[in-house]
């Protein structure tokens, strides 16, 4: 990949400085790959194979094993320590948490009475839908006081440099495990390079909405693959769902 994440952070020094954003070396990337699939590192290619690679033979196809549920951990491993860190920076705490989903269940339950709301004959809105209109604006405004600051911040990052910066390890241990498949004849989706990118996005899309809760799904739902099962992640999220069960999920509609 021509993505060069060294010099990104040393271009980017807010990024580094305040996320403490340290580049994962290929020698990670590949550990991380070779964990994924249960073979040893020498059977990663650090490039894609050659046709010759490729026609070869080895005992390793007859037992080579790609699930999307084997993958995640290892990707999430190679970022974890940029995830804790912006969740003591940006996210909310178990309260905040509730707190917040509270509050998004009275605005969508207010904006159901307002469209469900009766008009008068000469089409001015009802007095339930003007004390609807009300409390909604005064719940909005709760949201944006109590919770404004951090969705706000995390949404700034989300949608610049930490999504570049993280997902950059996982979308390259996504091309190892690629490159190794096709050394040893096995096809997978992930030979797509666009399939790699989106379930990349979706598992940086998971992490940040546990983080920040789901005022960032806006921010985040343009980035490839995640505005189709965005529902399907913040479902996955609200039911306490583990990551690698969300992802799962999710990868089966892309």
């Amino acid at each position: 990949m021509s993505f060069d994440l060294k010099k990104y952070l040393a271009n980017n020094p807010l990024l580094n400085e305040d996320l403490i954003f340290e580049a994962v070396s290929d020698d990670e990337i590949e550990k991380a790959a070779a964990a994924a699939l249960n073979v040893s590192i020498d059977d990663i290619p650090d490039q894609e194979p050659t046709e010759e690679e490729k026609a070869k033979v080895d005992e390793v196809a007859a037992t080579l094993v790609i699930t999307i549920a084997g993958l995640i951990p290892p990707a999430l491993n190679l970022v974890g320590f940029v995830a804790n860190k912006a969740k003591q920076m940006f996210g909310l705490d178990d309260q905040e948490q509730k707190e917040l989903e509270e509050l998004e269940k009275k605005i969508e339950f207010t904006k159901d009475l307002i469209k469900k709301s009766d008009k008068s004959t000469f089409g001015d809105i009802s007095a339930e839908e003007r004390q609807a209109r009300a409390r909604l604006e005064r719940l909005e405004q709760e949201k944006d006081k109590k919770f404004g600051t951090k969705i706000g911040n995390m949404a700034k990052h989300a949608g610049h440099s930490l999504h570049e910066a993280y997902t950059y390890p996982i979308r390259k241990m996504l091309q190892f495990v690629a490159w190794t498949a096709e050394k040893f004849g096995k096809k997978t989706k992930l030979q797509d390079e666009k399939y790699r990118e989106k379930l990349a996005n979706i598992i940086y899309a998971t992490t940040m909405l546990g983080i920040a809760g789901f005022g960032v799904a806006t921010h985040i739902k343009h980035l490839a693959g995640v505005a189709p099962v965005l529902t399907t992640l913040a479902d996955g999220v609200k039911a306490g769902k583990s990551v690698v069960d969300i992802v799962k999920d999710a990868a089966l509609l892309i």
